[in-house]
């Protein structure tokens, strides 16, 4: 009897890391297709066959080849939202977020797979839609996880700093992958991209003193008079 209850407690665990290395066979075909073969090449029959699944088994766990492309980006942000959740309830918003995606960016693995993909998009008017549509929902799921911290009062303050922190997320990748065109896959380039993504969340959350800290007024701008 014991070694029953043992085995049907094992058995869930089991078919969720089925279900998730199935998701990753699926995703990983997908970007190998778009890097070798270009967009194209992303059908559901090729991407099916390249995972070593069925086409029926592909829309059982995505809706489209597009949201397998996302699936990286949306893996990454997911983790976002949980930590953001997991941390102190008493933690300021602004430094709550800061916090958890700061703790996303020291992951390695993951978020060379999401640069990858970011750089795939470069050049490519349906894949960069593809980008903005996944990092509309990274603001929403930040959203719904900062509602728990902050009054119904300043939803419209919640608002205007989560797509700040997005906002600052995009700009870090944009910039990282203008800085790396070449070489976005070495180890010295994703180590860039974690500093600047910390640079753009602690700019965020200490209101952006390089900006603040100039003295020189713009070439353009008049004096001012006494």
């Amino acid at each position: 009897m014991p070694s029953a209850r043992t085995s049907t407690s094992a058995t869930p665990g089991r078919r969720e890391q089925n279900k998730a290395a199935t998701r990753a066979a699926i995703a990983g075909a997908a970007r190998r297709l778009l890097q070798d073969e270009g967009a194209d090449a992303l059908t559901a029959e090729k991407v099916a066959d390249a995972a070593g699944v069925s086409r029926r088994t592909l829309f059982n766990y995505f809706p489209s080849v597009e949201a397998v492309l996302n699936a990286p980006l949306t893996a990454f942000l997911d983790r976002a939202a949980a930590g953001l959740e997991e941390l102190p309830a008493d933690l300021p918003p602004t430094i709550a977020a800061v916090d958890a995606l700061a703790a996303l960016a020291g992951e390695s693995e993951g978020l060379a797979t999401v640069a990858d993909v970011f750089v795939l998009a470069q050049g490519n008017p349906q894949l960069a839609r593809l980008q903005l549509e996944a990092w509309d929902q990274c603001a929403a799921q930040i959203h719904e996880a900062m509602s728990a911290r902050v009054p119904a009062e300043a939803g419209f303050e919640l608002a205007v700093y989560v797509h700040a922190v997005v906002g600052a997320g995009r700009a870090a990748f944009q910039s990282w992958a203008e800085r790396h065109p070449d070489d976005h896959r070495s180890a010295a380039a994703l180590a860039d991209l974690q500093r600047l993504l910390m640079v753009a969340l602690e700019q965020l959350r200490d209101g952006f003193p390089a900006l603040r800290n100039l003295t020189t007024p713009h070439p353009g701008t008049p004096d001012r008079e006494s």
